[in-house]
């Protein structure tokens, strides 16, 4: 069967026809996968088959792990999460019987000593702990238990200080660092903080996003910089990668279908969604700053007022800041030969990279599910929108060798302030019932942003051209019913599509809002 050509996918993308029925059949097909994956064999019972079937681990560091973290996997916890209530729940006689399975030497006394420590309501902890701080301070585990025991015991120091000494005698303490760690800021001690992270085995016990908050502590800005890069990759290497690519690449193609040269164009394109991609990390960089730092930071139960100033000051204000500086450089390449129409798009390409970014973190946190159907829709057209708006206003002051700076910096306030008002109804609990009205506000602020690019749009050509409306539908139709399938693997198909057919009608007004902007093209 002979693959359509180019010049086939670009009448198809035209043909209303076609485009309806290719939806439909991608539907189709979607349901019927969907109702044979939910008929799948799932495994049953706790997949850890702790509670299920009684297993607990019968390694040190697994039943280590398992006393610790109140029989889940601990992984790389601290002691911030000790739960000692497994000592005094049903699962303690298994653990007896896993302690009396461990093999013979000094470590696996400590193991015994230590729980016995942990378990004891008759008085007898204070003997075991004694009995096992008499044990030989080159046993593995020694002095973290002692630590553990002095933490539980409500004297933090001693436990940091014992925490160190494990650390520092043993490269795989790992839980010891990250304890040390953790009381070092949870004391407010910056210099002990800052020696501690100076040691490369300590910070690198911590995850890249932990290492951003250990850093802000300090303050260490050069190792905030080093952690926030850092993050940003293991973003991109995660799970969160397919969904985000997806949904950034139908509005790529979209917004590349209004260019006429778009071979020529594309190296630019992809050069603008790659600087979206380092705004985000300025930005993270700054609400590290902002927030951590500088303590610039409101709650649910702050007032109203101070909610929406940091939403406005810090949020807003940050993430716009971010995508101009990194639109900058191609603002000032365009300065003297380019056009409107390039800067509204490469302008739109940093917003569409800044809003790829953070996906990754939403889907990440959340799994991808109906946010990825929910943020092609809101999230994705708003920085494209808000930064395109503002790169256009930009390049015109640049363009006018710095006239009209005023018309920017008034379009850049109303920029920030409509970014805040998006956020405000979505994340402050008394406006809450204003939530429903986010759609409009995107569909409101991507026309500000459509309009002026079908005015500025290279008409010559356009039949040769993909159609924005082919390409909105049919990628908007694969992602949904990718979602549904996705959905089917742990849900029954009737809640699966269900959750399909609800996250669908929410967003199908704001859907046609888009559909408006491209039906004559």
């Amino acid at each position: 069967m002979r693959l359509p050509s180019k010049s086939d996918l670009v009448r198809l993308s035209r043909d209303r026809g076609a485009i309806l029925k290719t939806a439909l059949a991608v539907v189709a097909v979607a349901h019927l996968l969907g109702l044979a994956v939910s008929l799948m064999p799932k495994g049953k019972g706790d997949p850890h088959g702790v509670f299920s079937f009684g297993f607990v681990p019968r390694d040190v560091p697994g039943l280590v792990d398992f006393v610790r973290f109140g029989g889940g996997g601990g992984g790389g916890g601290s002691c911030e999460e000790l739960s000692p209530e497994l000592a005094r729940d049903a699962l303690a006689e298994l653990v007896e019987t896993a302690l009396e399975a461990l093999p013979g030497g000094d470590e696996a006394e400590a193991v015994r000593l230590w729980w016995r420590a942990i378990a004891a309501d008759d008085g007898s902890g204070a003997d075991a702990a004694a009995r096992l701080g008499a044990l030989p301070e080159t046993t593995r585990r020694r002095d973290e238990f002692l630590a553990d025991l002095s933490y539980l015991a409500g004297d933090a120091d001693s436990a940091r200080d014992l925490y160190v000494a494990e650390a520092r005698r043993f490269p795989a303490a790992v839980y010891a660092r990250r304890s040390a760690l953790f009381l070092a800021r949870y004391e407010g001690d910056r210099e002990g903080l800052a020696s501690l992270l100076e040691d490369p085995s300590f910070r690198s016990a911590l995850s890249p996003l932990e290492d951003i908050h250990y850093s802000a502590a300090v303050p260490d800005h050069v190792g905030l910089a080093f952690a926030t890069v850092r993050y940003q990759f293991v973003l991109l290497a995660s799970s969160s990668l397919l969904p985000a690519l997806f949904t950034a690449a139908i509005w790529f193609l979209i917004l590349l279908s209004f260019q006429g040269r778009a071979r020529a164009f594309l190296p630019a394109a992809l050069g603008a969604f790659a600087l979206g991609i380092v705004a985000a990390a300025l930005a993270f960089y700054a609400g590290a700053v902002q927030e951590t730092v500088r303590g610039f930071r409101a709650g649910e139960g702050d007032p109203e007022w101070k909610q929406f100033l940091y939403l406005l000051a810090g949020v807003s204000l940050r993430e716009e800041v971010a995508k101009l500086l990194c639109f900058l450089p191609l603002a000032l390449l365009l300065a003297r030969r380019g056009t409107p129409l390039e800067a509204l798009l490469l302008a739109g390409f940093v917003g569409l990279g800044f809003a790829f970014q953070e996906n990754l973190v939403y889907f990440r946190g959340g799994g991808a599910g109906n946010l990825a159907w929910t943020r092609l829709l809101t999230a994705n057209p708003l920085h494209f929108s808000l930064t395109g708006v503002a790169g256009l206003a930009l390049w015109k002051v640049l363009h006018r060798r710095g006239r009209g700076w005023e018309d920017f910096l008034l379009v850049f306030l109303v920029v920030v302030f409509a970014h805040t008002v998006y956020n405000s109804v979505l994340t402050i609990p008394s406006l809450e019932e204003y939530a429903p009205l986010h759609p409009i506000l995107v569909a409101v602020i991507a026309y500000q942003y459509f309009d002026p690019l079908r005015q500025h749009m290279e008409v010559a050509g356009l039949h040769r051209r993909l159609s924005p409306f082919g390409i909105f539908v049919v990628g908007s139709t694969l992602l949904t019913c990718t979602v549904l399938v996705s959905a089917s693997f742990v849900l029954p198909f009737r809640f699966a599509a269900g959750a399909f057919a609800t996250s669908l009608g929410a967003m199908i007004p704001l859907a046609f809002a888009f559909l408006s902007r491209f039906r004559d093209l």
